[in-house]
């Protein structure tokens, strides 16, 4: 009985998902004691939105050429090499620390190998929970995994902003390449016990014919393309807010400690958890779900300019959750319509392209972020931002093929993207013999 209510959907799935939780706690540690680190040492936000620039531009532009890796080899295998050169890196990172040792470049190619492995470790996770599930079972499966990631989101920044305020930031590194020691040792367990022979795809259509039916398809359906683009603008504003504007506000001009970066991350989180657990349905079912998606742009613009505006922390930290809310208005909306209307042999392919698409401008937006913030300064800079994420709600309503896909219910949505825009999909294999 115990065993069956820790691991309702078997022992495999179980190690999956605790090797893979580890590994994100190991990872709010990791990224939230370097970026103190960082801080400390530099004094500068230009190095530090630029050393997190070029390691996101990394796992951005990387992953559409290294995510099929994990369908040639043996999944579990392939994802412990992963972990294991993540590790490596890790404790490179704590014998510099240890050392006293900080060179700007050794930290940057550490982070950029880190982001390329991230790139591909990733989906192939993903593409191997099928493999441990029954038939049937995947969805539960997710939306396990979805609930729990949602939970280290919430919890994760509260550890590692604790640890770095009890301990410091090389104490913080020494325990996050312990978690990260026992997220593979989950992993290689599972391979041990239960390993999954390799599934491999792709036989009929190569990665070429594949990646470009893919850039084709997005392209050809407006609606989606349109998110895409829209997204980017959501990302290249709002990813250097929470990732740099965020901690070097409250670092370098609040002067405070990071158990307040930690309460607005735990803020924004639960706010995330929240709306997506009521509030979202319920502003859906009474505002519909075109209204629900510019709602959200409107509070998530407005409250990031609150957030600087206010002059007061505490209020900040509750606008966060505001802000956690905003992004489930957004996301859950959208990707309800991508994974609905989209036919079922394009949906990850789909969904890839999408988010490829939709990042292409963080590390820019990020590499700016700190030029403009000591050319303007915090206040002006977030402001501007905060207007352009509120001026994406009148776009919407420009678009004839946005607004009519999100004015449809969940049922008319079923097949949508292929009755309305028939050019974009096809079956290669229709094509194969054709030259």
């Amino acid at each position: 009985m115990k065993v069956d209510v820790l691991m309702p959907l078997g022992p495999r799935i179980f190690l999956l998902q605790t090797g893979t939780s580890l590994g994100m706690v190991s990872g709010h540690i990791f990224r939230l004691a370097m970026a103190w680190w960082c801080l400390q040492v530099t004094h500068s936000a230009v190095a530090f939105s630029s050393l997190i620039a070029i390691s996101v531009a990394a796992e951005i532009y990387l992953k559409p050429f290294l995510a099929s890796f994990g369908d040639h080899f043996n999944r579990i295998k392939f994802i412990i090499v992963c972990q294991f050169a993540v590790l490596g890196i890790i404790a490179l990172f704590c014998l510099a620390s240890y050392l006293g040792y900080f060179n700007l470049a050794f930290i940057t190619s550490g982070l950029v190998v880190m982001s390329a492995i991230s790139s591909v470790r990733e989906p192939t996770i993903m593409g191997l929970i099928p493999d441990l599930v029954a038939e049937g079972e995947v969805t539960q499966a997710i939306s396990h995994r979805s609930t729990i990631n949602s939970i280290i989101m919430l919890i994760g920044p509260v550890i590692a902003a604790s640890l770095i305020s009890i301990f410091s930031t090389g104490v913080a590194l020494y325990i996050c390449a312990l978690v990260f020691v026992s997220s593979c040792i989950a992993f290689v367990v599972l391979l041990f016990k239960y390993d999954v022979d390799a599934v491999l795809t792709g036989e009929k259509e190569t990665w070429f014919h594949k990646t470009k039916g893919a850039f084709k398809a997005i392209y050809h359906v407006k609606s989606e393309f349109h998110i895409a683009l829209i997204s980017s603008v959501i990302n290249f504003t709002m990813f250097p807010f929470f990732s740099v504007t965020i901690p070097y506000w409250m670092n370098s001009e609040l002067k405070l400690p990071v158990t307040y970066l930690g309460a607005f991350e735990f803020s924004f989180a639960l706010g995330l958890i929240v709306s997506s657990l009521y509030i979202n349905t319920i502003v859906r079912e009474w505002a519909g779900r075109l209204n629900n998606v510019l709602f959200g742009f409107v509070l998530l613009g407005s409250s990031v300019i609150a957030i600087v505006l206010m002059g007061n922390i505490y209020i900040s930290i509750v606008l966060a959750f505001l802000c956690g809310t905003a992004f489930i208005f957004i996301n859950v909306n959208l990707s309800t319509l991508r994974s609905t209307a989209t036919p079922r042999d394009y949906r990850t392919r789909m969904s890839a392209m999408a988010a490829f698409l939709s990042s292409l401008a963080n590390p820019f937006g990020v590499a700016i972020t700190g030029w403009y913030i000591n050319l303007l300064g915090v206040v002006p800079f977030t402001v501007i931002s905060g207007v352009i994420v509120m001026l994406i709600a009148p776009v919407i309503l420009l678009s004839f093929h946005l607004r009519r896909a999100l004015s449809l219910d969940e049922a008319e949505m079923k097949g949508y993207y292929e009755k309305t825009y028939p050019k974009a999909f096809y079956k290669r294999e229709e094509h194969k013999y054709e030259t």
